[in-house]
């Protein structure tokens, strides 16, 4: 995105300060909220996320706002910052208004699960004037697959909260009776399982990480650690380690010698819902060795985390589907928890 271009999305002259498009900011996100009156009335050539990337570029771009390149979260994903620009008010969510044609217009620009077994929330981030983050608000809903743009955290959130309308509604109109001493673990096995019905994980991984592609598969060379278990070996550079076990959705390692080591750990947490599905399905294969780089010698002597050099091998016939049997799994964990 250019300078003109950016201005251009938010109404404002090439030569316009920081004081002039933040005012025009805000009151072009006040014209495209959907809770605003204004959004029912009129309407705007450009979308909330063309707005909020021009926003982002102009406070990037030398105007003395950097603070949005600094929030980026631990996973490191510059582009992230995109979907943490503003919006206009901290308080809102959808209102009666949500079930008005106009509200209907899809306001999220990503592809969707037809067959997830629910709907989601989009969130967007709530800015200031100074550009720091007050609050969320609901920016559309439906069954959107994530991509890199929606802030992951802020996906996770539309996740956990899917999960919890899920357990209410089987707890009010189910049969039986619901094992509540059980709730908080159904629901995090829920929360798992959605996230695979919006998360397509092969094709999100080339999003992530560029894969060597072959003429069979696709392979990618994940940063990766291990963490160490109470009774690990010793475990020299260059050691291959091997799966042992996926358990509570975490991959065990075992040595050549089939000792337990530890398990799989990743810099990134996005990692975790996209290799480890893969891992599940048999979707994809893995080498994995102790790497011959690790940190200082203080980080050498610590008894708890290995750098691993990690591979992952997905096939070509294994990318661009989602599993046919995550809903069947979803109703049966429903099931089980209310019997």
């Amino acid at each position: 995105m250019t300078r003109s271009q950016a201005c251009r999305i938010l109404g404002v002259s090439i030569d316009a300060d920081m004081q002039e498009i933040k005012k025009s900011y805000r009151q072009l996100m006040h014209k495209v909220h959907p809770d605003m009156d204004a959004f029912h009335k009129t309407e705007y050539d450009y979308s909330v996320q063309e707005i909020n990337e021009a926003y982002t570029f102009m406070c990037k771009s030398g105007n003395g706002l950097n603070g949005l390149a600094s929030r980026t979260s631990s996973s490191g994903d510059s582009a992230r910052s995109t979907s943490r620009a503003s919006a206009f008010d901290s308080s809102a969510r959808f209102s009666s208004h949500a079930s008005s044609d106009a509200s209907k217009k899809k306001r999220w620009n990503a592809p969707v699960n037809t067959h997830a077994y629910a709907e989601r929330n989009i969130y967007h981030y709530v800015e200031d004037y100074d550009c720091s983050i007050i609050g969320s608000f609901i920016l559309d809903t439906g069954k959107f697959i994530w991509k890199p743009e929606e802030d992951f955290p802020l996906f996770l959130k539309s996740i956990f909260e899917c999960s919890k309308k899920i357990l209410e509604q089987t707890e009010q109109t189910g049969d039986g009776r619901p094992s509540l001493s059980r709730r908080g673990e159904v629901q995090a096995e829920l929360t798992y399982l959605l996230t695979q019905q919006f998360i397509d994980a092969s094709e999100t991984l080339k999003l992530l990480i560029k894969p060597s592609v072959g003429k069979e598969a696709d392979i990618y060379r994940i940063p990766a650690m291990l963490e160490l278990s109470l009774s690990a070996p010793k475990l020299t550079a260059g050691s291959t380690l091997y799966p042992a076990s996926i358990t509570r959705h975490r991959l065990f390692l075992k040595s050549v010698a089939g000792q337990n080591v530890g398990y799989l750990s990743f810099h990134d947490d996005r990692l975790y819902y996209i290799v480890i599905p893969l891992l599940e399905q048999r979707r994809a294969q893995v080498k994995i060795c102790v790497s011959e780089k690790q940190d200082s010698k203080k980080a050498r002597n610590s008894s708890r985390y290995k750098h691993l050099d990690f591979w992952l091998k997905v096939p070509h016939t294994a990318t661009g589907t989602f599993p046919e049997n995550i809903s069947l799994q979803i109703k049966n964990l429903l099931n089980d928890y209310m019997h």
